[in-house]
């Protein structure tokens, strides 16, 4: 390796000639070389690394200086049901076709005349009726017919209940011989049979005895076989059994045999003297019922007049008259479809008991309106409303709740079997404005009313573990506080602890703040489903829960001055609470 030396360093060399001194004299001028921008080197490092530290620290208290903040301060604000719905008189006479079957509207008034009793309604057509008088005058030709037909039906019934009654009788003979000849017969012959088994049996077993015990003797000396001797025991054995038996039969022919069959001979003579009067009075009655048919035949003539008359007033009933007076409007039945044969128009059809139109008062007017079932437990009778009405603008009109439905309107089933509604009614106050009945109208329920309360936006509350939290801002670290909720509004939510009057919190926050809350656990220790941002009517936004019961609410509140800090929002969108 080649190295250069200063002049001077070789010089000092040269005229020394000493080896070591020209060692030190080249490790001093390396250290000066090196040295110098070395602590030089090290000293910018440091410098940057503390504006790096600088710069990042800053930048935390930017970044917290951006998120908006809010005051914890007093409001006043109301909580507010919104539901759409129609008018409605509160008295309406109805207008009822009173005719049987189906008719076809001919003439109909049109909808919206003011009509005053008396007036011509409705004209429907009459063919039908017609066709009914038709029949009833065939079924008076029949009657006629069917009168004869009774009279003959009477003659023979009266012949016939003679002859049952001579059946009868005969019957009730035969069952006296019958039980006679068991008594005096039968019952005897047929114990003389058992005892004479019995005495066969005995007189059997004796000889079976006395053979058994001969054969014992021969089978002893080895004069007969074993077969033969098993032969005479068994006929012994045998005669025995037979002696049993004919014994046990005589035994249930005494008990049970004898007595069934007496009974059932002595039952046969009384049922045969029953059935006698049973005949007798059946023919009676018989006799009685062809006579009452002929009556009813003969009554049937005056019932068909009764008809034809009937039918007559109903074909005067095809002319329907106003019975009040009042302003017309056609029925229909709302939340269901109606086909064009249906429909209220000329050409259309009705049926009995329909109604076909109504004549409504409309000095007192109702807002009907169906709530769902997830926000029922809301609504109490009396609370405040305030209507507007479709084609009114500018004017609003004040009623009360008035009556809410204890069982779910099922009109929309068909559509959806899962949408529950409860229909409810809102009395309007009188006014002097001229209300129509069918009317949209849009109602705002006073649900709740909070005055000088606590309270923070619904956008800064986090939910999780069924635990509801804020994030305070606590200089460049904020900090989580569980709080306390009261009344929840769209837009603001009361606070009943956790916070104090004057308290800044964020009203947007991310996952940095989310990770701040220890996670929930459940009895076996497991952690818990994520918290979500505060869901103002129920459970937690970004869930997959029913239709929210506050769906539909809004708020109207008084701020006081300097209740938030403007500042730029840092929120996730797809959390956010939307009011």
């Amino acid at each position: 390796m080649t190295t250069s030396f200063s002049p001077s360093a070789t010089a000092d060399a040269a005229a020394s000639g000493n080896r070591n001194d020209l060692s030190s004299a080249y490790v001093a001028s390396v250290r000066r070389r090196w040295v110098k921008p070395l602590v030089i080197g090290l000293t910018f490092m440091g410098l940057g690394g503390g504006a790096w530290a600088l710069t990042e620290w800053t930048r935390s208290q930017q970044t917290l200086a951006t998120l908006d903040l809010t005051e914890v301060a007093s409001r006043t604000f109301d909580v507010i049901l919104k539901e759409k719905g129609e008018l409605k008189a509160a008295k309406s006479t109805d207008v009822i076709c009173e005719v049987e079957g189906r008719s076809t509207i001919i003439s109909l008034i049109p909808e919206g005349t003011a009509v005053q009793k008396g007036d011509l309604l409705v004209q429907l057509a009459s063919d039908e009726i017609e066709d009914r008088i038709r029949q009833e005058e065939l079924k008076e030709a029949n009657a006629i017919t069917a009168v004869e037909v009774a009279r003959t039906d009477l003659d023979v019934q009266r012949d016939k209940n003679m002859s049952d009654v001579r059946k009868a009788d005969l019957t009730i003979e035969l069952a006296r011989l019958e039980l006679e000849k068991y008594q005096k017969g039968e019952w005897a012959q047929r114990l003389k049979d058992a005892e004479v088994a019995i005495e066969q049996a005995t007189i059997m077993l004796e000889r079976r005895e006395e053979d058994f015990a001969a054969a014992k003797q021969l089978y002893e000396k080895k004069y007969v076989t074993k077969t033969e001797y098993q032969e005479d025991e068994f006929n012994h054995q045998k005669a025995i059994w037979d002696l049993d038996k004919a014994k046990k039969a005589k035994e249930v022919l005494e008990a049970y045999t004898h007595v069934a069959e007496l009974r059932q001979k002595e039952s046969d003579y009384e049922e045969a003297q029953k059935e006698r009067v049973r005949v007798e009075k059946n023919a009676e009655a018989q006799e009685l019922q062809k006579q009452r048919s002929l009556e009813g035949k003969e009554k049937e003539l005056a019932l068909i007049q009764d008809q034809l008359a009937k039918f007559r007033r109903q074909q005067e009933k095809c002319r329907i008259t106003a019975p009040t007076q009042g302003f017309v409007v056609y029925f229909s039945e709302s939340g269901r479809f109606m086909s064009n044969d249906n429909q209220i128009r000329e050409g259309g059809t009705v049926h009995e008991r329909q109604v076909i139109l109504s004549l409504p008062d409309t000095t007192e007017m109702l807002v009907v309106v169906r709530v769902h079932e997830a926000k029922t437990n809301k609504l109490v009778l009396g609370q405040s409303v305030r209507v507007s009405v479709e084609g009114i603008p500018g004017r609003v009109f004040e009623g009360k709740v008035t009556k809410i439905a204890a069982l779910a309107d099922t009109q929309n089933r068909w559509l959806n079997p899962d949408l529950k509604e409860y229909e409810t009614e809102i009395t309007l106050d009188a006014s002097e404005a001229v209300l129509k009945p069918g009317v949209t109208a849009y109602a705002e329920i006073l649900v709740d009313s909070v005055t000088d309360k606590l309270a923070v936006p619904v956008q800064s509350i986090y939910a999780r573990g069924g635990k509801r939290y804020v994030f305070r801002a606590d200089g460049s670290n904020p900090a989580y506080a569980e709080v306390t909720l009261g009344a929840i509004g769209n837009e603001w939510a009361e606070i009943r602890e956790g916070l104090k009057l004057g308290d800044d919190i964020l009203l947007a926050y991310g996952d940095e703040q989310k990770r701040l809350i220890p996670e929930p656990r459940d009895v076996d220790g497991n952690s818990g489903p994520a918290g979500d941002r505060l869901n103002p009517h129920g459970g937690q936004a970004g869930k997959s829960t029913p239709k929210p019961a506050g769906q539909g609410e809004t708020s109207r509140t008084v701020t006081p001055k300097g209740a938030g800090k403007s500042a730029s929002a840092n929120a996730d969108s797809s959390t956010k609470v939307r009011g």
